[in-house]
């Protein structure tokens, strides 16, 4: 556009604004200021996180966690025996353990059957599958490993309390059957696939005891791993219960346990954390192949994809006996030491306890069962990094080992003695959401970093908008006045003039 064009073209709307008349200055100059007003009261800021409160869906809050991404992975870490022979011929008195991970998988999550409560809770459907990786993987899946027959010892430790007449039932199905103390079999099978002829006998006779052919690790994790979910959202509940859990598949009891083991009320699947947590917040975890409430507490600050965030911790003895003990749910018959805790109750009674990897945090006696264990804080420690104004989980390394419990065995025979009173450890799993996708992790920086800021510039440019209209009404007022007064004493004049 040429420059007398542009000249033109501005003075003519300069000429529109000084047309306007004052009162449109005055009207507009209370516009701005009653909105520079109702942002310093209702801040942008404040109805983003009142929204997200809301989970309407639509909305970005709500899409993403119906369609969760795809940032989650599951690495397992087995054990394998390096001198069965050895402990069978009574050269070494422990089992040597060779850790062989990580093999790696995505866990797919799904949220379905989404339900808007009456009284300010949201139920959905959470489904998980195991989907392999290849492209992460080093490990050949079709190499084979040793581990003891958990099968033979499970069923044996299972009823290392029963009558003679039990053990003596067991004893001859072992003749028939004719188990190995030890397995061979591929890494494959052992995650997918593990049965036995001992299982097989013992599911045909009692199936009630024994609901399945496949010990298969992920096989028995995922296979059933759907769930009824109800949470808190809206603004009835507030910030603080923000998705903590009402209900687990519509109880509010930790699953496979009754009311005086605790509640699952309050907890999180870690999905999602309340609004505006804090440095005394502890947060409860539950994963169900955990099998128990996860306390987490602060631990540093730390900074992550240029959010300031707070780390929380696992705690050290969440595995450890509680007191009084008479009312510690997790304490086995007899009583596991420190650094284990009995979850049989969500295995259909198979002995089996939940502990931090390679026996991390735990009693002197637990490194007496096997060797060849190496418990490092950095690598087998829990933790999770969440931001705290959004509740939005950046990174977590939740890991958590199993192991089998051999009780004093007396009155078997000779296949499964030697084993008695000990704790193998089976595998263990760690799941770590390995980070955000751009456009969440672009939502939350805005969220908490730019539009706090953002807002009160906002807030300040309006206002002060709304005054210099206010500055510019009161002087064209002036202005409008003097010109009057001037034509009247003008008419004035004139009339006086007149002949």
């Amino acid at each position: 556009m040429p420059n007398a064009a542009v000249e033109q073209y501005y003075y003519h709307y300069a000429n529109i604004l000084i047309a306007l008349p004052p009162l449109c200055y005055l009207i507009t100059s209370l516009i701005f200021l009653t909105w520079g007003v109702t942002t310093l009261i209702w801040t942008p800021f404040e109805l983003f996180m009142t929204e997200r409160l809301r989970m309407t869906p639509g909305f970005p809050p709500y899409e993403w966690w119906k369609n969760p991404p795809d940032e989650v992975l599951i690495k397992a870490y087995i054990f394998n025996v390096t001198n069965a022979e050895e402990f069978l011929n009574n050269t070494d008195v422990k089992l040597n353990m060779a850790e062989i991970g990580p093999i790696i998988f995505m866990e797919k999550l799904t949220h379905t059957n989404v339900t808007f409560n009456k009284n300010g809770t949201m139920t959905y459907v959470a489904t998980r599958k195991a989907i392999f990786l290849p492209e992460k993987n080093t490990i050949d899946l079709n190499a084979t490993i040793i581990v003891p027959n958990w099968a033979l010892l499970g069923i044996a430790s299972y009823l290392s309390e029963q009558s003679f007449f039990v053990k003596l039932g067991f004893n001859l199905l072992t003749r028939t059957v004719k188990p190995k103390q030890f397995v061979e079999l591929t890494i494959n099978q052992l995650l997918w696939n593990f049965s036995d002829p001992m299982l097989n006998a013992a599911h045909n006779i009692a199936p009630y005891l024994v609901p399945s052919k496949n010990l298969g690790i992920l096989a028995r994790v995922y296979t059933d791993f759907t769930n009824t979910v109800t949470v808190y959202i809206g603004t009835k509940h507030g910030d603080d219960k923000f998705f903590l859990i009402d209900k687990y598949d519509g109880s509010e009891n930790l699953p496979n346990f009754d009311e005086s083991c605790g509640s699952i009320v309050n907890s999180t699947e870690g999905v999602a954390y309340p609004q505006y947590i804090t440095k005394n917040t502890t947060l409860k975890y539950w994963r169900k192949t955990l099998c128990k409430m996860a306390i987490l507490h602060y631990h540093n600050d730390v900074t992550k994809y240029g959010l300031n965030a707070y780390r929380y911790n696992l705690i050290d003895s969440i595995f450890n006996r509680t007191q009084p003990t008479d009312s510690d749910c997790f304490k086995g018959a007899p009583e596991l030491p420190d650094g284990l805790s009995d979850v049989s109750k969500c295995h259909f009674g198979f002995p089996l306890a939940s502990s931090f990897p390679h026996f991390l945090y735990g009693d002197e006696i637990l490194k007496s069962y096997v060797t060849g264990l190496k418990p490092n804080q950095t690598e087998h420690g829990s933790f999770l990094i969440v931001e705290p104004t959004t509740g939005v989980p950046l990174e977590s390394h939740a890991r958590s080992q199993s192991n089998l419990v051999v009780r004093k065995l007396t009155g078997f025979n000779e296949l499964v003695t030697q084993f008695s009173d000990t704790v193998i450890p089976m595998f263990w799993l760690e799941y770590n959401q390995i980070g955000l996708p751009w456009y969440i992790i672009a939502l939350v920086y805005f969220q908490a970093n730019v539009l706090p800021i953002f807002q009160r510039f906002f807030t300040a440019f309006v206002l002060a908008l709304g005054v210099i209209l206010i500055c510019v009404y009161i002087k064209r007022r002036r202005k409008q006045q003097l010109v009057s007064n001037k034509v009247l004493v003008f008419e004035k004049e004139l009339f006086i003039k007149k002949p």
